[in-house]
């Protein structure tokens, strides 16, 4: 095991918050090839069963594996320094690895069983009971994927040791196995009865080949976790008190999806619709805030645990501007070319015009809660980085209450889209909440400097929209793949330089970082 994790300053976490996203990006555009194909190929009522069936092991996932591990074992490991530290590690990392293991595996074992209840009781809205074949089908595929619960998870520990230890660059790229079982099992089989099947065995081969990528590395690092029985030694229990209230805060954030999923089962169509808006949403947002905030954890609490408060508060600020500076323009984007985006995508085989716009006014939703969503997961770190697991949980549990009660209101004024305001609306609640959090527990932020920074990122992307805009006014698509997506993509970058360039004339400090480690890559 190492001796010492290396220090890491501000600019040294974003060069990797940058690596990361590299690989999350490339991830994320396989995975728009891969649900290309999935809503292509497949009938309404079948992606909306494959959906589900989809969230429940993800659910388990962010759950047991990168949400509650990553919190809770990522800032006790990097305190422990030196000869007695790397035993420490030793016994730490394998003791982790047994429980962990052990409860997913069991997880799997019961869901399996009880899978009939469980998607009864969940599913239970007209949009799934209403239509013959459809709970059934959804029963079938879910007992094959939450199997994948026991590979992704294993792709998580292992992931948490390599950001633990400070190497995130594999980390970003290991989901590209996960896209290509998928679109590969859906292309083979693509003519055949064993479609369904196919497509929900191709997620489970996906996790096996994730986790088996990060082996290598952690054989470099000598960190290969391995099953022990002295897993109650002293340092695993000091990750299990964390790891309990961080499983409840965690559990709060991700039921909230559990919920949404119960609610859209009552309109045929709904669960698919949102899916692929979350996705579209996903791509900035993952490959922004998530590798942010994934390369940041470790830093912040390096900075926590030597009593560096003012480091602390100078790295979340640096790294709230840089969001906002990757952000602001993928709102404006979205909002304006989300549409587009779909149609050239998606509109094909079983996904139609109509659909193109129920999914369009979804995005436009989302696109006001991004960057509520992205600061509050970068404000969440912050939280974590210092020990604190239950302040997330109790914000997030109060917002999944007003949400409760807010969205069947919304749905019976506005449908599906009243559903995706009332999740947006808690994000901005949520964010709200956490941030007085830190302020007053840790210190504030840098909030001159960030304000600045944020009033020139708008004027940028205002000015950038207001050319995506003039866009919208001609007719410049013709309605074939290989010709509308090039120009798609001719429109993107041009927008891209009219907003770097008017951000090089503002002087926007994180422009000229961004293009250095671009120029680098």
């Amino acid at each position: 095991m190492k001796q010492a994790l290396p220090e890491k300053t501000p600019t040294s976490t974003a060069r990797a918050a940058l690596l990361f996203g590299s690989g999350t990006l490339t991830s994320r555009i396989l995975g728009l090839i891969r649900d290309s194909l999935l809503f292509s190929l497949l009938p309404l009522e079948v992606k909306d069963a494959w959906f589900a069936s989809f969230r429940l092991p993800n659910f388990f996932r962010r759950l047991l594996g990168e949400g509650g591990l990553s919190v809770s074992f990522i800032p006790l490991y990097v305190t422990l320094a030196g000869e007695e530290g790397a035993r420490q590690r030793k016994a730490l990392v394998d003791g982790v690895f047994t429980l962990l293991m052990s409860l997913v595996s069991l997880v799997c074992l019961l869901s399996f069983v009880f899978m009939d209840s469980i998607i009864g009781y969940w599913l239970s809205g007209p949009g799934f009971t209403g239509i013959p074949g459809k709970i059934e089908m959804t029963i079938s595929m879910a007992r094959i994927m939450i199997f994948f619960l026991f590979f992704i998870t294993l792709f998580a520990y292992f992931m948490a040791i390599l950001n633990a230890n400070k190497k995130f660059t594999l980390s970003g790229y290991a989901p590209l196995f996960l896209n290509v079982s998928i679109i590969g099992g859906l292309w083979w089989f693509r003519d055949s009865e064993s479609l369904i099947q196919a497509s929900a065995w191709s997620v489970v081969i996906g996790g096996f080949l994730q986790a088996l990528f990060l082996l290598p590395p952690l054989v470099k690092l000598n960190s290969v976790p391995r099953p022990t029985l002295h897993w109650n030694s002293p340092i695993v229990k000091k990750v299990l008190w964390k790891f309990l209230p961080t499983v409840f805060g965690v559990g709060v954030l991700q039921t909230l999806t559990l919920i949404n999923v119960y609610f859209a089962s009552r309109i045929h169509g709904a669960i698919s619709y949102i899916y692929l808006g979350d996705r579209l949403l996903e791509l900035p947002l993952s490959l922004i805030a998530v590798s942010i905030g994934t390369t940041l954890l470790p830093t912040l609490s390096g900075y926590w645990g030597r009593g560096e408060r003012s480091t602390f508060i100078d790295s979340l600020s640096k790294h709230l501007s840089l969001f906002y500076f990757l952000a602001l323009p993928s709102a404006f984007g979205l909002w304006f070319l989300g549409i587009d985006i779909i149609d050239i995508l998606f509109k094909r085989g079983e996904f139609r015009a109509q659909e193109v716009l129920v999914v369009g006014q979804i995005l436009k939703i989302y696109c006001i809660s991004l960057m509520a969503a992205g600061s509050l997961k970068i404000l969440n770190q912050a939280l974590y980085a210092t020990g604190d697991t239950l302040t997330p949980a109790i914000v997030s549990l109060f917002g999944i209450l007003i949400h409760i009660l807010l969205a069947p209101q919304l749905m019976d004024l506005y449908g599906l889209n009243g559903l995706v305001f009332s999740t947006a609306s808690i994000t901005v609640f949520n964010l709200l909440c956490c941030l007085t959090v830190v302020q007053r527990r840790i210190e504030f932020l840098r909030w001159r400097k960030i304000s600045r920074h944020f009033l020139s990122c708008a004027i940028a992307s205002s000015v950038m929209g207001a050319y995506l805009w003039s866009m919208s006014l001609f007719d410049w698509k013709q309605g074939r793949f290989l010709l509308d997506f090039p120009l798609l993509m001719l429109i993107v970058a041009f927008a891209g330089v009219i907003y770097f360039g008017v951000a090089a004339l503002l002087k926007v400090e994180e422009l000229g970082f961004v293009l250095r480690k671009i120029k680098r890559s």
